[in-house]
């Protein structure tokens, strides 16, 4: 893993765009792997604001959604869904045909990972894996335990995520979610992972003693040779 630690979130989301921008330009059609929440949402906004300068930017990049939360009311703007539409998509022009997305409010999420999983196999690899940290160490919605699943899967959410203050305050929390797998991540060309916001300060202690562990999912990044963690140093 190549560490980078910046004085603050706008450096660290600069720097993100630095390495996202450099990748876009070596291959334009790139297949982007987009996560919800704030960690990556300084990087979207610069990728934006560079777009309006260069209009063909992202203009043949590729989207798929990172993980979705399972179980919400109907409507709830909590989904993972809602903020990639707001934050990255609709700022950024991508079309429907370039995104592959799995409904928060499917009716049948085991046939839907599947189909994100084959959707994978035929469009993937990953070439930019962005991610984000649990504070018990999740990437995605990949949770510790014995065992993790290698594809799109509809996963168990532990107790630690479900204790998050913003989860804890919906009226319908989630009950399960729905999320790329730890072999698929493993398997992207690239991967950011973004450590930023409060509470992230023992996971980031423990992700830098170098042991993997399934019972820390964010430890197996160790096992890629193309990982850049993007560190604002706020936070730990």
């Amino acid at each position: 893993m190549n560490f980078q630690f910046l004085p603050d979130f706008a450096e660290m989301s600069r720097k993100g765009f630095e390495l996202v921008k450099k990748e876009i330009e070596k291959k334009p059609d790139l297949l982007f792997c987009v996560a919800s929440g704030g960690s990556p949402s300084g990087l979207y906004a610069e990728m934006a604001s560079y777009q309006k300068e260069q209009p063909d930017f992202c203009g043949t990049l590729k989207v798929v959604k990172l993980d979705e939360w399972g179980g919400l009311e109907s409507g709830s703007t909590f989904t993972s869904e809602y903020d990639v539409q707001t934050k990255f998509l609709q700022p950024l022009g991508i079309s429907p045909d370039r995104y592959l997305t799995i409904d928060p409010f499917t009716t049948d999420p085991t046939g839907d990972c599947e189909r994100m999983k084959s959707l994978l196999e035929l469009h993937g690899p990953v070439d930019v894996c962005i991610l984000g940290i649990g504070v018990n160490g999740h990437i995605a919605l990949n949770e510790p335990g014995e065992a993790l699943n290698l594809g799109f899967h509809v996963s168990k959410l532990a107790e630690s995520t479900l204790n998050h203050g913003m989860i804890r305050s919906l009226k319908q929390p989630p009950t399960f979610g729905m999320t790329m797998g730890v072999g698929e991540i493993l398997r992207s060309k690239k991967v950011l992972l973004f450590i930023a916001g409060s509470g992230k300060k023992d996971a980031f202690q423990r992700l830098l003693k170098e042991e993997v562990s399934t019972q820390f999912p964010a430890s197996l990044l160790w096992l890629h040779p193309n990982v850049d963690v993007l560190v604002d140093e706020r936070a730990i």
